[in-house]
């Protein structure tokens, strides 16, 4: 058994050593208290972590190897060895420990932990087909077209030698949330000619699959046709209505009037379109059809009032609101009205962008519009907005724009990790956007590489090109710790976190927090930083969660006084939580914790009695007032709360479970008399003789051993009406104690 004072000793000074960067010395101290106990788990954690950060990273990972075997069922063990074994080049290996701690976590219910571990092991190792199954499932759940199109074309073509009806099937039903996407359709082409579909780049490039297309088909194809503009197609279909309106019970004279507008329009002969039109809607005939084609007229004859009103009003038609913001956009251009004019073309950009996210996350991204429209136009100079409508203008007429917003969603995905959306609208609008989006694009392949300088000067590039775009500054922290460089990394988080603050976009900024805290758990002004911002929310739960972390980073760097006060804190803002008693619950049992490690008896009690008030049938709290009264000279007060824990599982039938308390108890405390009566009382309510007369044995030779004849009499005439198998024998001392008196019968031996 080690010694407990040298082990406490030695951990507060490797923490203290730990806190203040000094790595060598934390390892130093950290050994020592691991010669006093070996195998504490809290101990090689915080050991682990100090032999990483000076980088001992193989014996990291034999630390890593022995909390696996501590505690196997704690996937952050499993999550770092992950980490260790990439950044050695293992990757099969960290593939497979990506995949258990995905597993450890699915059994926790952390499914947001799960899928991340199922993505990096599926990054490493695409080729598992457990991990593809689970992703897709997910992602088919959550509606994430990109991914879950990406992890079917994985699924077909692994499936496709041994299982080809499973990868028609998986096709089938990815198709379902992508009906139209043309790489399911071109899987589908030659899972149906009988060719083998090939394997997928794991950066997400399908042209290997274009190219096996292209070669069946024996002909050469561009990835896309031309696609025509959303100004085009949309006419075709106020036409297409139009010409379906002629035949819907129109009057004669209002058919006549819609056939002489679109043969008009079609000819290009605008003033005869625009009568035709105006005759129709002041016979009372308003479609949004109507209202779109009169419009555009309109403004190819610079009315752009009159095409304005008429805009709006054909908005009630989904199916023209992309070309409506559109037109609008472009009028108020025309009028110089540029912050209406940003405005309408943010709103296009947005129609289209909600079309590339999942379901969940298109309330997230209108928030995210909505910030950005209102930062623009207050911040915004004419000359700015003016820039930014022509970036936004030239990318919706550009040819294969729809391809493009597929690109661009795909680089927005890799620019921010697990952070909150980011919207299509500010990295189209920038400068020389299409430079930048296959700059990042370029500089994302170069990081998969591992060629982090190659990498570096393209974010350079990049980021001079566009500096106050934050993503980018994001992408290159994650760079910087890709490479080794945590400070670097550290200090680019916290630069970035701030000024989305600053800029109000409070999403980016919380995130940007959590990426810091993550790389640098003990940094509790970071911690204190978000508190702030989430209680200004009114988001108490993570307010409060965030309150447990900074109490637990406080108690890692040995300040317990700090930690206590943190938990006080969140007691104050604990009514303002979704439930308020479990909060308080929670809060107490963490101080309670605290304060039996500080050894300060009496707050303990307190802490335990406040949720024995909240609670009355809190098994934790109830065994440590137990355990806490007798250090404070009231043992019958524990006796007290453990009878009442006792009667309340009786109550409710969980008879096993107050059998399993008193014998856990017992463990530690087998002389006790009390818990002993209480065992053997409880065995003789049930029924349960043999154990009875065993623990009847036992409290009487403890009675004894205390001087406690009268009561050993009374235990030893209970043991003999349980007519126990050597009953003479207990006869006999039965007389040696009471001095010859005779022993009771049984009822069944006096019958």
């Amino acid at each position: 058994m080690g010694n407990r004072k040298r082990f406490t000793e030695a951990l507060q000074r490797a923490s203290e050593f730990l806190w203040s960067e000094q790595w060598k010395e934390a390892i130093r101290h950290y050994r020592r208290a691991l010669k006093e106990f070996p195998n504490d788990p809290t101990a090689l954690r915080d050991y682990a972590w100090a032999l990483y950060q000076a980088g001992e990273l193989d014996e990291a990972g034999e630390v890593y190897r022995r909390l696996i075997e501590l505690e196997p069922e704690e996937p952050l063990h499993y999550e770092r060895l992950a980490r260790l074994s990439e950044r050695d080049g293992r990757y099969d290996e960290a593939a497979r420990f990506y995949a258990q701690a995905a597993e450890l976590y699915r059994q926790r219910g952390e499914e947001k932990k799960e899928i991340a571990m199922l993505e990096a092991s599926a990054q490493l190792r695409p080729e598992n087909l457990a991990v593809l199954e689970r992703l897709h499932e997910h992602f088919l759940r959550r509606g994430d077209v990109e991914k879950a199109v990406t992890a079917a074309v994985w699924l077909a073509y692994l499936y496709q030698e041994k299982e080809p009806e499973k990868s028609v099937e998986v096709c089938r039903r990815t198709q379902r949330l992508a009906p139209t996407d043309r790489r399911l359709a071109q899987v589908m082409y030659l899972l149906q000619t009988g060719r083998p579909i090939p394997k997928p780049s794991a950066g997400g490039d399908f042209t290997a699959l274009e190219e096996a297309v292209a070669q069946v088909q024996g002909q050469e194809q561009t990835k896309h046709d031309e696609s025509t503009n959303p100004m085009a197609v949309a006419q075709q279909k106020a036409m297409s209505s139009l010409a379906e309106l002629a035949f819907e019970g129109l009057s004669p004279e209002a058919a006549i009037l819609v056939g002489q507008a679109l043969d008009a329009q079609s000819r290009g002969d605008l003033e005869v379109a625009a009568s035709a039109y105006e005759q129709l809607l002041a016979q009372g005939v308003s479609n949004p059809a109507i209202h779109f084609s009169l419009g555009l007229i309109y403004k190819e004859q610079m009315r752009f009032e009159e095409a304005i009103a008429q805009f709006h009003q054909a908005m009630a038609d989904e199916a023209l609101q992309l070309a409506n913001h559109v037109a609008l956009g472009e009028c108020y251009q025309a009028e110089g009205l540029f912050d209406k004019a940003l405005k309408h073309f943010l709103e296009a950009v947005k129609v289209i962008d909600m079309t590339t996210v999942r379901r969940d996350q298109v309330p997230e991204l209108i928030r995210v519009y909505e910030g950005l429209a209102q930062n623009l136009v207050n911040t915004g100079h004419p000359e700015r907005m003016e820039q930014i409508i022509q970036s936004l203008v030239l990318f919706l007429n550009q040819r294969g724009w729809e391809e493009e917003v597929i690109k661009a969603r795909r680089r927005l995905g890799g620019l921010v990790r697990n952070g909150p959306i980011l919207s299509l609208a500010e990295i189209i609008s920038l400068p020389n956007a299409q430079e930048v989006m296959r700059s990042i694009a370029l500089a994302q392949e170069y990081m998969r590489r591992r060629r982090y300088y190659a990498a570096l000067e393209e974010l350079a590039w990049a980021i001079g090109k566009a500096p106050f775009y934050l993503p980018l500054h994001s992408m290159l922290g994650h760079l910087l710790l890709e490479s080794d460089n945590l400070e670097g990394a550290l200090a680019k988080f916290r630069m970035i976190a701030r000024t989305y603050e600053v800029r109000g976009q409070i999403d980016l900024a919380l995130a940007t927090y959590r990426q810091v805290l993550e790389l640098s758990p003990l940094d509790v002004e970071i911690h204190r930083q978000m508190i702030d911002v989430l209680v200004q929310r009114g988001e108490i739960d993570e307010a409060l969660t965030l309150y447990l972390e900074m109490a637990d980073a406080y108690y890692q760097m040995a300040q317990t006084d700090r930690a206590r006060e943190t938990y006080v804190e969140a007691l104050r803002l604990a009514p303002r939580g979704s439930d308020d008693r479990q909060w308080k619950i929670r809060l107490y049992h963490r101080m309670g914790d605290l304060d039996m490690m500080r050894l300060d008896w009496a707050a303990a009690v307190k802490d335990y009695e406040e949720i024995m008030r909240l609670d009355p049938t809190d098994e934790k709290a109830a065994l440590a007032l137990y355990r806490l009264y007798p250090k404070l000279g009231r043992p019958q007060l524990g006796l007290a709360v453990l009878d009442r824990l006792l009667k309340h599982y009786l109550a409710q039938r969980k008879v096993k479970k107050a059998i399993e308390i008193l014998k856990k108890l017992l463990e530690d405390e087998e002389d006790s008399i009390a818990l002993h009566y209480r065992l053997a009382q409880l065995y003789l309510h049930l029924g349960m003789r043999e154990e009875a007369i065993q623990e009847l044995d036992i409290l009487g030779g403890l009675q004894l051993d205390a001087g406690l004849t009268d009561e050993a009499i009374e235990t030893v005439e209970r043991l003999l009406m349980l007519d126990p198998p050597d009953r003479e024998s207990y006869a006999e001392f039965y007389r040696e104690l009471t001095g010859g008196k005779e022993p009771p019968v049984p009822a069944s031996a006096s019958d």
